[in-house]
């Protein structure tokens, strides 16, 4: 029993001049934090800009249909069509830019 370590941790009383440096390094640690995650992944997201999330080329390319854009992978043995959120409920809403985008679509792989 000699060998088992024990924790002890001293809560600050609130109200106290160290509560307050406490909670002020909490909140500046947790706001760090925040800020590396959002650069994390505004870095992931230039990184891997224009790639295709199916067969992982960059071979993107982006046809405009009204105010939709549609990102099309023009590998030849992927043709994969990434949508944003969101993008398939503004396209199906209007059945003209649907057949509009599939006409776009299929023009990409005529020869």
């Amino acid at each position: 029993m000699s060998g088992d370590r024990v924790s002890v941790k001293i809560q600050p009383k609130k109200g106290s001049e160290e509560a307050f440096f406490v909670e002020q390094d909490q909140q500046k640690l947790k706001e760090l934090r925040q800020k590396a995650a959002a650069e994390a992944t505004k870095k992931y997201c230039d990184e891997h800009r224009y790639h295709c999330f199916r067969c992982g080329t960059q071979s993107l390319a982006e046809i405009d249909e009204g105010n939709v854009k549609i990102d099309i992978c023009v590998n030849e043995n992927c043709g994969a069509v990434h949508l944003d959120p969101g993008e398939l409920a503004e396209i199906l809403k209007d059945q003209s830019a649907l057949a509009a985008a599939k006409k776009a679509f299929l023009s990409v792989f005529k020869k």
